[in-house]
């Protein structure tokens, strides 16, 4: 019977020994490194993540600031508006309050400057009638003859112009007949024909003159054209 012998196998046929499990998500390379190189490898990962979470932070905060910017650009915009809108509507009212006041004060302007005249008128009329006695005499008589009948006229004056007037028709050799009449003013006279009686009264007709005038005052004056400069050429 034969000798049994052991079974001998070679060196690098033995089974390998189990390492322990490397760090997560370490290769086999830092596997192998010391425990302060592992930290210090672990140390620029975290850095390295915090650094793209830093990056990727600020592109969310311009985007949310952009975003912020542009709502807030479109409501101040708006409300600019709004407001702009309010102080021209303010400056509206301010113009027609203004425009208000001026025509207020051109009527006053313009009521004081008739009132003025015609005062100076009359003052001027009054005096002219008291100086030169035939000066109403001589209007009555032109009013007489401008009438289709001059047949029958009348004339009645007040008792202080009544000698003058009785000297100027016996001078003039006039038809007409006198009378003196408590109702007619001094400086003024009435012309009574069938049909007609005039009332003669040189102050009071500047006055009513005036009067119509002054609404002239406020006619808007529309200034006159530019000439056609192609004209000139």
């Amino acid at each position: 019977m034969s000798e049994l012998k052991p079974l001998i196998f070679p060196a690098d046929a033995s089974l390998p020994r189990h390492q322990p499990p490397a760090f997560p998500f370490a290769t086999a390379a830092q596997a192998q490194l010391s425990p302060n190189n592992l930290v210090e490898n672990r140390m620029q990962q975290l850095e390295q993540m915090l650094q793209e979470a830093q990056g990727r932070a600020e592109i969310v905060e311009k985007e949310a600031y952009d975003k912020a910017y542009l709502a807030g650009e479109k409501a101040g915009m708006a409300l600019g508006r709004k407001r702009g809108e309010q102080i021209l509507e303010a400056l509206q009212t301010s113009l027609k309050g203004a425009e208000s006041d001026i025509t207020a004060l051109r009527t006053s302007f313009a009521d004081a400057a008739i009132d003025v005249a015609r005062h100076i008128a009359e003052q001027i009329i009054g005096r002219a009638l008291e100086q030169n006695d035939d000066s109403l005499f001589a209007i009555a008589r032109q009013t007489a003859a401008q009438l289709p009948d001059t047949s029958n006229l009348h004339i009645a004056v007040a008792a202080s112009d009544y000698i003058t007037f009785k000297r100027m028709l016996d001078d003039d050799a006039s038809t007409m007949a006198l009378s003196s009449d408590a109702s007619v003013l001094p400086g003024t006279c009435r012309i009574i024909s069938a049909n007609q009686d005039i009332l003669i009264d040189p102050v009071a007709a500047v006055s009513n003159y005036l009067s119509h005038l002054q609404p002239l005052l406020f006619e808007p004056v529309t200034p006159p054209a530019d000439p056609d400069p192609g004209q000139d050429e």
